[in-house]
C-alpha cells in the first residue's frame, strides 16, 4: 500500500522498515526527480552537435574500462570477464583521464536554492517493504532471464544504489548533476537500441523514464561495496536479488506495461578514485532468480560513464558477447565459441560494433552525447533481432540462446 507521508514520518518508516540487505528503498516525488534532471540548465540552451565537438576536445582517447560478468558456456557462474579496452587496439589498459566536462557552473544556482529532502512541504511516497517473489515456474516463463530478446516492449527499472562506501547526496551539486546525467544516459541509450532495432525491422519500445512511470525508480542501500561488483559478484548478486525480491513487484509491473522483458539497472555514485568497472549480471543456467541485472558505476579512473557504456551493458542482459579480446580471457573463453583469433581480427577490421568498442571508431574518445557505434550482424543474431548471422556461419561460433 502506498502512503503519503511528510520527510520526518518518511524517515522514522525507513528506519524501522532496516533489513540487514536492505536498509532504504523509496520512490520519490515526480518534482523532486524533475528538480534534479533541471539543474543542468545549460545543455538546454546548447545544441547537441555543439556539446559533442566540445566533449571530442576535451576528452582523452584513452576510454575508461567497462566489463561484464557472464558465464562459461552460459550453465554456470564461474566465468568473470573484465572489458577494459583501448581506444585503438582494443588491448586492456590501466589509466584512464577526465573527460573534461564541468558539470558545476554558475547558472545551476537558481535550482539548487530548493532542497527536495529538506524541504517540510515536500510529499513523498513510500511503500511498505513487502514481499514479491518471482513465480514458482519462472524458468518456463522466462527461460532466458527477466530480458529476453530486444524485441517488444521492455521495461528498465533504476535503481539508485547507496553502499558501504558510496553516498548519493542530493545536496551536493555534483552529484545532482550526475543524477541527471544517469538520466540523460539512459534515454539516449534507449533511442539508440530502438533505433538500431528498426534497422532490423524490429519494433522496439523501452519504458524507462521514471518521471512518467514513478513505480521504475527506487533509492536502495546495502551492506557490500558495489564498485567491487564484478569480484565479488556472488555476495553482490545475492544482496541485490533479495532486495528486488523483498521491494520490487516485478510482476505487476510487467503486466501493467504489458512487458516482454526487465532489466534492472543499478546506479553508483563511485568516486573519481574508482577502478571498478561497470558490469552485468545477465542470465546463467542455474540462476537461482530471473533478474538482470546491469551495475553502472558513473565514474571510472577519472572518466565519466557515457551512454555508449549504458547500451553496451543492457545488451548484455539480451544475450550478446563481448567481441574483443584482453588478457583475462587467457584463462577462460569468450561466450559462445568466439575465439581470439576473430577478436584480433575484428579490431584489426576496426569492427563498429557496440559489443567491441563504445567509443568513437574515428576519434577513439566517448560521446557524450550520443552513440557512434553499430549493432551489426553478429550482435543482432546473439540478442534475437535476426535468425541467422553470416559471421556466425563463417567462423563456426555456438547458436544463440534464443536459436535453441
Amino acid at each position: 500500500m502506498n502512503k503519503k507521508r511528510t520527510l520526518g514520518k518518511l524517515r522514522s518508516a525507513i528506519l524501522t522498515a532496516c533489513l540487514p540487505l536492505l536498509l532504504s528503498m523509496t520512490a520519490c516525488s515526480d518534482q523532486e526527480r524533475l528538480d534534479y534532471l533541471q539543474l543542468d540548465s545549460m545543455e538546454t540552451e546548447e545544441s547537441a552537435e555543439s556539446r559533442e565537438i566540445a566533449s571530442a576536445e576535451d576528452e582523452t582517447s584513452d576510454p575508461a574500462s567497462e566489463s561484464r560478468m557472464t558465464s562459461d558456456s552460459r550453465e554456470n557462474e564461474d566465468s568473470s570477464f573484465v572489458e577494459s579496452t583501448d581506444s585503438s587496439s582494443g588491448e586492456n589498459t590501466d589509466s584512464s583521464s577526465g573527460s573534461g566536462e564541468d558539470p558545476e557552473t554558475s547558472s545551476h544556482d537558481e535550482h539548487t536554492e530548493f532542497d527536495p529532502y529538506y524541504e517540510e512541504s515536500t510529499e513523498y511516497y513510500f511503500q511498505e517493504p513487502e514481499s514479491y517473489p518471482a513465480p514458482e515456474n519462472w524458468r518456463e516463463l522466462y527461460p532466458h532471464g527477466s530480458a529476453e530478446k530486444l524485441d517488444g516492449t521492455i521495461a528498465v527499472i533504476s535503481i539508485f544504489a547507496n553502499d558501504l562506501y558510496c553516498k548519493w547526496d542530493y545536496e551536493d551539486r555534483k552529484d545532482r548533476s550526475t543524477y541527471s546525467r544517469v538520466y540523460n544516459n539512459l534515454k539516449i541509450a534507449c533511442d539508440y537500441l530502438t533505433t538500431e532495432s528498426a534497422k532490423y525491422e524490429k519494433d522496439v519500445t523501452f519504458v524507462w523514464d521514471w518521471l512518467d512511470h514513478p513505480e521504475l525508480y527506487y533509492e536502495v542501500e546495502v551492506n557490500t561495496d558495489l564498485t567491487k561488483a564484478l569480484t565479488n559478484y556472488s555476495v553482490t548478486d545475492q544482496m541485490v536479488w533479495e532486495c528486488i525480491e523483498k521491494n520490487i513487484d516485478s510482476e505487476n509491473i510487467r503486466r501493467t506495461l504489458e512487458a516482454d522483458s526487465v532489466i534492472y539497472m543499478v546506479y553508483v555514485d563511485a568516486p573519481e578514485t574508482n577502478d571498478g568497472p561497470c558490469c552485468t549480471r545477465n542470465f546463467y543456467y542455474g540462476m537461482p532468480y530471473p533478474y538482470e541485472i546491469v551495475y553502472l558505476q558513473m565514474i571510472n579512473r577519472s572518466e565519466k560513464t557515457p551512454p555508449s557504456v549504458f547500451a553496451h551493458e543492457m545488451l548484455h542482459t539480451f544475450g550478446a558477447p563481448d567481441i574483443y579480446w584482453t588478457d583475462i580471457y587467457a584463462n577462460y573463453r569468450l561466450e559462445y565459441g568466439i575465439t581470439k583469433e576473430y577478436a584480433k581480427k575484428a579490431a584489426d577490421n576496426e569492427l563498429n560494433d557496440i559489443m567491441r568498442i563504445t567509443w568513437n571508431v574515428n576519434t577513439g574518445r566517448y560521446q557524450y552525447y550520443s552513440i557512434s557505434p553499430e549493432i551489426t550482424d553478429i550482435t543482432a543474431y546473439y540478442v534475437g533481432l535476426i535468425d541467422e548471422s553470416e559471421t556466425v556461419k563463417k567462423w563456426g561460433f555456438d547458436r544463440s540462446q534464443h536459436d535453441k
